[in-house]
């Protein structure tokens, strides 16, 4: 029992310590439109992420990363394409930029 309760205080400790507020840079940027494809696939390689620009204009991207870099902004041409692959991380979300 009071190792559980080691576990449960320090488990407490560590949520103090991550941000409950996105920061100003990254509440600046909105989630991609529906008109950009992503997935995120897991192969033995590593996880492979896809986006897709299927918009009627040219897109800036940037896919947001758990536990890994995040991608550059892209410029993705209507109908292009870009991949990335990681060893470790998981996949967030796709935002504009």
């Amino acid at each position: 029992m009071r190792l559980r309760t080691i576990f449960i205080t320090v488990l407490a400790g560590c949520a103090t310590l991550v941000p409950a507020v996105p920061s100003a840079a990254a509440a600046a940027r909105g989630t991609a439109p529906s008109c950009v494809a992503r997935i995120a696939d897991e192969q033995p390689h590593g996880l492979i992420v896809w986006v897709r620009n299927g918009c009627d204009s040219t897109m800036r991207v940037k896919v947001i990363m758990d536990w890994a870099r995040d991608t550059p902004c892209v410029t993705l041409a209507v109908g292009r394409s870009r991949e990335w692959t990681y060893k470790v991380g998981s996949y967030n979300r796709t935002v504009t930029c």
